[in-house]
């Protein structure tokens, strides 16, 4: 505890008494050493507290420069001085001066505890207004300090010095989502924002939590939470409309393709070459009419968590064999030259949902195909590294603008608006690959081509 905090506990009639003792202790010292000790040293001391304290206002220094004139004044009077002799009246000039300096500073000081008082309670005044849920908790024995009107009405007005996790979400130890390690320490002073489903409740909540400094000097946990029950169970019923519709639209798209098979083949009749013509504008519209309808299907089970990942041990190495074959036709198309290499051994397993990481191959070598121009190269590397398998699709394509890079695996975001694509495809990639315990990031040059690479968990026998 420094000395403000001292002097902020004192009331008026105390300070003026704390004053007189210091001078009854300076003429201690001038009793025993004589009175040109304490003019130099409490000379020195008064207006360096006056400037700690009280700043250099036009006050302070008025205080501070008269005492200063005293104190020369009465050195300049009271020529040799005398060890152990009683305080001259010049001498008591200079004792006078110290405390009334003294005084006005504890004074001040007892004006800037009514301020940060006032202001304090301004501020929980300003809390207790809104309609989200807020208080204030001790780090070290999560007793709840403050909670505002809207927290206290539904959690009960007596839960001031009750333990937050007792009292919030009726646990007998500290919650294992606690955000403490989160706040304090390197991030003191830092917003937290996260989501917690409150099973007390049954409410959902966006929270954000930050170390504050408490009147009493110590570090303490702030947390606002508002509720969002409503606008999730909106989004959820938004996500199953869709995901319904995507559904009932499939049936259909594929009827119309089987139709549109049978009419192309003749099975209906014979066509002119224009009708056949259109007829295959027809069919590959459909096509991507069914494949936009499937990455939604798949986006949804995804969000939803009904996509499961089942890992298993399996070689890498073979399964990038396989796909890149799968896919040569369509390289060899457009005269795509496409290299396989691999980096320390041909054998790479790792620990993974072997059709997913299929799913993320067959995406990222097929956006290569499509975006690199006839004649060029795509080249697929594989590294066996100490912790993680890794893998490199980098193509000489037509590359992505810089400023869509950090857009790129969002959800249903495209670079063009006449892409051809439902902007899917890279969410699922990035969610396969992350919820498979690795992670994916892209480099590209516009105009000289792009750099897809991911990692994945090496398998241990262990």
């Amino acid at each position: 505890m420094n000395a403000e905090d001292v002097f902020n506990k004192r009331q008026g009639p105390f300070l003026t008494v704390l004053g007189f003792a210091l001078v009854i202790l300076i003429g201690m010292i001038d009793y025993l050493t004589g009175p040109a000790f304490s003019s130099l040293v409490f000379y020195l001391i008064p207006v360096i507290f006056v400037f700690w304290f009280v700043g250099s206002s036009a006050a302070g220094i008025l205080v501070s420069t008269t005492s200063a004139l005293i104190w020369t004044l009465t050195d300049m009077i009271s020529g040799p001085s005398y060890p152990n002799t009683v305080i001259p009246l010049w001498n008591l000039a200079e004792k006078l001066g110290i405390f009334f300096i003294v005084v006005y500073i504890l004074f001040r000081l007892a004006e800037k505890e009514k301020a940060l008082k006032f202001e304090h309670g301004q501020f929980l005044s300003i809390l207790d207004t809104t309609d989200d849920l807020i208080y204030i908790s001790d780090p070290e024995s999560y007793e709840i300090l403050y909670a505002n009107n809207a927290l206290s009405n539904l959690a009960g007005s007596e839960i001031i010095g009750k333990k937050c996790y007792e009292t919030l979400q009726n646990v007998q130890k500290p919650c294992d989502f606690c955000t403490n390690k989160y706040i304090f320490g390197e991030n003191k002073g830092k917003p937290y924002f996260w989501e917690h489903w409150d099973r007390v409740h049954q409410r959902w909540y966006r929270c954000v939590d930050r170390a504050i400094k408490w009147p009493d000097g110590r570090w303490v946990r702030y947390e606002t939470a508002m509720d969002i029950s409503e606008s999730k169970k909106l989004e959820r019923e938004r996500k199953n409309m869709l995901s319904m519709f995507a559904h009932d639209m499939k049936n259909p798209t594929l009827v119309a393709e089987g139709f549109l098979s049978r009419l192309s083949s003749g099975k209906a009749g014979p066509l002119t070459d224009k009708q056949l013509n259109y007829l295959e504008l027809i069919s590959d519209a459909i096509r991507r009419v069914g494949k936009f309808i499937t990455n939604f299907l798949e986006f949804s089970r995804i969000e939803s968590g009904e996509y499961k990942t089942v890992p298993a041990p399996f070689d890498l190495t073979m399964s990038i064999e396989k796909n890149l074959e799968a896919l040569r036709i369509e390289a060899e198309k457009k005269n795509i030259k496409l290299i396989f290499e691999v980096i320390d051994g041909r054998t790479a397993a790792v620990h993974a949902d072997v059709t997913q990481i299929d799913r993320v191959l067959v995406n990222l070598l097929d956006n290569s195909i499509k975006y690199t121009n006839p004649g060029g190269t795509i080249t697929v590397t594989l590294s066996d590294r100490d912790k993680d398998i890794f893998v490199q699709v980098a193509d000489t394509g037509t590359g992505i603008p810089e400023e869509h890079l950090p857009h790129l695996f969002n959800p249903f975001y495209r670079v063009t608006e006449d892409s051809k694509g439902s902007g899917l495809g890279l969410a699922i990639v990035k969610t396969i690959v992350e919820t498979n315990g690795g992670r994916i990031w892209v480099d590209s040059i516009y105009g000289k081509g792009s750099t897809f690479a991911f990692t994945l968990p090496k398998y241990r026998t262990n």
